[in-house]
């Protein structure tokens, strides 16, 4: 089991019916393969009638909102061909909330809109021309 990663509500649940089953500590953690100490703390939780859900984390809070970002999409959907810059005005002067580009550009990555650099293609010479018109 990798380090720092929580249990599953599934492995929770396994821990405890092996519990109430009659096995020991130990031998739980040798059947699913998790250090003693959590099936240990997970069995006292349970026992002392604490939730067996996590503590919320701290963190700091985001610079856009859900509403903020729906506003975000707006913008880019009208405009799709704006630099980061002019989409940051827009934003500001829309939603009155001051952002970076950075912000701007990691927030449109997260609703799935990516920039994209339209591909250079050779124009057409006169011979060409005149072979298509033939």
């Amino acid at each position: 089991m990798p380090k720092n990663s929580e249990l599953t509500e599934t492995e929770q649940g396994k821990i405890l019916g092996l519990r109430m089953g009659g096995n020991s500590i130990k031998k739980i953690s040798e059947i699913l393969k998790i250090p003693k100490s959590t099936v240990h703390k997970n069995i006292q939780c349970y026992e002392n009638a604490v939730s067996l859900k996590s503590a919320p984390r701290s963190g700091r809070p985001r610079a856009l909102k859900v509403n903020d970002q729906k506003i975000l999409k707006e913008i880019v959907t009208k405009k799709n061909r704006n630099s980061a810059e002019e989409i940051q005005k827009d934003f500001t002067r829309v939603s009155g909330v001051q952002v970076s580009t950075k912000t701007i550009r990691k927030n449109l990555h997260e609703l799935g809109i990516f920039s994209r650099v339209a591909a250079v293609k050779p124009l057409l010479s006169e011979q060409q021309r005149e072979n298509r018109l033939k």
